[in-house]
């Protein structure tokens, strides 16, 4: 085995055909940092996707106020000071992008990564989803307090018999499911397995995360604790589309990324019955997403035309549960947290942070008292840090402040 820090940096699927110990197969993407690496830029080439199409042109392009931001002082975990520059090789950033009031303050790529480069966003396609639900909420179309199977039959007897849509949203879901991204074993593995991420166990793999729901067991009561289960969000894009016909690509092209003035397509990634990823699938450009956080840091609205209610983006900032979330075990994750409508959130006292977070270090920040977004790609070693995720926090909230 390579060793860990060597491995990251090795560059894979070079050459014609590739040397067989740089080729990355699809049931291996998630077994060495190199092959992580390697797949959140070309996702596209080793898993099923589709698009989802801005169709919205002329393309809002993004002014630029440049500032020499890479010594900037920053805290670290343990109080002391170091510089921007230093705080991002540290947290393993393929690219990051910070906006002040709209305009491009900071960018930066690594790792291969180009302006124009798709990256994979992990988790914080949860947040998209997100946004999706909001506007049918706010049409009528979908009832955040209704039981799942109201809208969902197949759901009667899993755990998800009982919980309501906003069950989804908050991560409250009473289920027995352990989210261990490192062990095979668990009800994560067999989620990966089922997007042939991992090699196979049984015929029908890989195969559908709505079987996989039906099948859940229910443990605790629904809305008491906060339980972070990747699951939820799928079960979250099943009832999306039955609520609608419409496939959650197409849902999130219609509702989100064709009013954002987007430079590029994006895409999501398919499980290996067809349906979206949508807790974690979404790939984009850097400066799309920058744009994504932008709408939201300005209540929901970008280049003059509404995306997403305000008072869902209200709603998010103000209404978590910080209590469930501090006797949770991602309760030293962010201070003073919750996790609301998918979304992570800090309430600073002079300001409120909220963000979308992906394993492996992916992030889009938005802070309104201060007027920032910061979008960031990274490709950390291990899959989940929360060390390295509360040292990306406090750098991304230490330089919107400066920048305030």
């Amino acid at each position: 085995m390579v060793d860990e820090e060597l491995s990251i940096d090795r560059p894979m699927m070079l050459g014609f055909p590739p040397p067989a110990e740089r080729r990355v197969a699809a049931d291996a993407v998630h077994s060495e940092p190199c092959m992580v690496r390697w797949f959140m830029q070309h996702m596209r080439e080793s898993t099923r996707t589709a698009g989802v199409a801005c169709r919205n042109r002329p393309v809002v392009r993004l002014q630029e106020e440049p500032r020499q931001l890479d010594c900037a002082p920053l805290p670290d975990v343990e109080g002391g000071s170091w510089t921007l520059s230093m705080m991002l090789e540290a947290t393993h950033t393929d690219a990051i992008v910070v906006l002040r009031n709209g305009k491009i303050v900071y960018e930066r790529y690594f790792n291969g990564m180009q302006p124009d480069s798709t990256h994979a966003y992990y988790s914080v396609s949860k947040s998209i989803a997100s946004c999706v639900v909001a506007n049918l909420v706010d049409r009528g179309v979908l009832n955040l307090s209704k039981r799942l199977t109201e809208y969902v039959p197949e759901l009667a007897g899993s755990a998800y018999a009982d919980a309501s849509v906003r069950h989804l949203l908050d991560m409250s879901v009473g289920i027995r499911y352990v989210e261990d991204y490192e062990d095979d074993d668990s009800d994560d593995g067999r989620l990966q397995r089922l997007y042939g991420y991992k090699p196979k166990r049984s015929a029908d793999e890989p195969g559908s995360s709505y079987d996989f729901a039906v099948t859940t067991i229910k443990e605790g009561e629904h809305g008491r604790a906060f339980h972070y289960v990747s699951l939820n969000t799928n079960v979250l894009g099943w009832v999306m589309e039955r609520v609608t016909g419409v496939p959650a690509p197409r849902l999130i092209a219609s509702e989100i990324w064709s009013k954002l003035g987007g430079e590029h397509d994006a895409y999501i990634a398919l499980d290996g019955a067809g349906s979206a990823q949508l807790e974690a699938g979404f790939a984009s450009s850097l400066r799309d997403l920058a744009r994504f956080g932008q709408m939201l840091c300005q209540g929901g609205v970008f280049a003059g035309q509404l995306v997403v209610p305000s008072w869902w983006i209200s709603d998010t900032r103000e209404r978590g549960d910080r209590r469930a979330f501090a006797a949770s075990a991602d309760a030293g994750l962010l201070p003073e947290a919750a996790y609301r409508n998918g979304f992570w959130v800090s309430d600073r006292g002079d300001h409120t942070a909220f963000m979308g977070l992906g394993k492996y270090g992916q992030m889009v920040y938005v802070n309104q008292e201060a007027g920032v977004v910061i979008a960031k790609f990274s490709s950390q070693p291990r899959p989940s840090d929360d060390a390295l995720t509360t040292l990306s926090f406090l750098g991304c909230d230490a330089l919107a402040q400066t920048l305030r």
